[in-house]
């Protein structure tokens, strides 16, 4: 019980949470561990708990009636995932796949909505997220209606990386990025080709080195502008 407890105090949505409260939520939640490639949730499934990922990742994909995937992104312990469906009492809003070796931890959905009407914490917590994912939507958006693949790619990269000489890891590789940005292999492809030959990143083999994070991002904004 203490290393679950400093597991769950691990995930920044409930690190200011007290021991009490902390060991009320193990008591009233499910863990389990799951290989890579296990649905962990269905996309239209009610969203009956909140999905806490102690260990390991999760990627959330959608798929349309066609077979095409749009990937929407790589989640890395410790974190919490689909807070938005839990908090609308709806559906999941992805299919949410392990990444790697995962560990999850099931928390009811109303322990969830209780912390946020208790816990003052945990409620600028869930808005500061919601808040960056609709602010990060909002620019997808844009760049999916006005720019071209190189400014997606672009953009994406430009997220991922932190400072000059960060080296993202691909999720899936460079078909993997391409579920990302919505776009073919073949376009990615060119796309990372021609950020290369402008120096601002250098391409390994499931990976990308960024060496201009800001260049990439005035790219991907020049070309939706």
């Amino acid at each position: 019980m203490p290393d679950d407890v400093a597991t769950l105090r691990a995930v920044p949505l409930f690190a200011g949470l007290d021991r009490r409260r902390l060991t009320s939520l193990l008591g009233r939640s499910t863990a389990r561990t799951v290989t890579a490639g296990t649905v962990v949730a269905l996309r239209g499934d009610p969203a009956g708990h909140l999905i806490v990922v102690e260990a390991g990742a999760l990627t959330a994909v959608r798929e349309t009636a066609r077979g095409r995937r749009l990937r929407l992104g790589e989640f890395t312990a410790p974190c919490t995932v689909d807070k938005a469906a839990v908090l609308a009492g709806r559906t999941h809003t992805a299919t949410w796949l392990a990444a790697t070796r995962t560990r999850i931890r099931l928390v009811p959905a109303g322990d969830l909505l209780t912390l946020i009407d208790e816990v003052p914490g945990v409620r600028h917590h869930v808005l500061r997220h919601l808040a960056g994912r609709l602010h990060d939507r909002q620019d997808d958006l844009v760049r999916v209606a006005f720019g071209d693949t190189t400014a997606r790619v672009a953009g994406w990269l430009a997220r991922a990386a932190v400072r000059p000489g960060d080296r993202v890891i691909l999720p899936g590789a460079q078909t993997g990025l391409a579920e990302s940005v919505g776009a073919s292999r073949v376009a990615v492809n060119r796309a990372l080709g021609a950020l290369a030959t402008a120096g601002l990143v250098r391409t390994e083999p499931g990976a990308v080195v960024v060496l201009a994070p800001k260049e990439l991002a005035e790219l991907a904004e020049l070309a939706a502008e």
